[in-house]
Formats: C-alpha cells, sequence, structure tokens
C-alpha cells in the first residue's frame, strides 16, 4: 500500500520563508542585545578611563611639586654658598690688610 503525499510547491515555500523570517527576528533580537552589551561596556570603559586620566594628572602635579621643591632647594643652597665664596674672595681682593 503506497501513498502517495501531495504537497504544493507554494506552501513548502511558504513554511520555508516563514522559518526564514523567524529565524530573521531572532537573529535581529541577539543583535540588539549585543549592541546594548557593547554599549554598555564602552561606557564602563569610558568612565575608567576618565578616572585614570585623574590619577595621572595628580600623579603629574605631585612630581612636579617636588621637582620644584627640590630645584629651589638646590638653587636656595647654591645661591649661599656661591654668596659666601664671593664675599671671601671680595674680602680677600678688596680688603686684604683687614
Amino acid at each position: 500500500m503506497a501513498q502517495t503525499i501531495e504537497v504544493s510547491l507554494i506552501d513548502v515555500l511558504n513554511k520555508i520563508e516563514a522559518k526564514i523570517d523567524h529565524l530573521d527576528k531572532n537573529i535581529d533580537v541577539k543583535i540588539e542585545k549585543l549592541e546594548s552589551k557593547i554599549d554598555k561596556l564602552d561606557s564602563k570603559i569610558d568612565a575608567l578611563e576618565d578616572k585614570v586620566d585623574t590619577k595621572i594628572e595628580k600623579l603629574e602635579t605631585t612630581i612636579n611639586n617636588r621637582f620644584n621643591t627640590l630645584t629651589l632647594g638646590f638653587l636656595g643652597i647654591f645661591g649661599v654658598l656661591t654668596g659666601g665664596l664671593l664675599t671671601f674672595l671680595g674680602k680677600i681682593v678688596f680688603f686684604p690688610n683687614l
């Protein structure tokens, strides 16, 4: 008993098209979810970059302040020593008898 099954080609194509549409909708939903996750990660990365930039700026300011302090200290000591030596040489040159 062999039975023949008649299927309309149009019905088969309509079913295939419906499945393709369903898969397209699923793909679109997944793409939207991924895009929203990527946007959230981008915002977190931007926030972290801002924090790192502010910390770097604070460190640069601290280093510059320390360097300025050391430079001023060195120049101050150098100035005092130079002034003392020039005073001593001036006394010897201009007032050799005193």
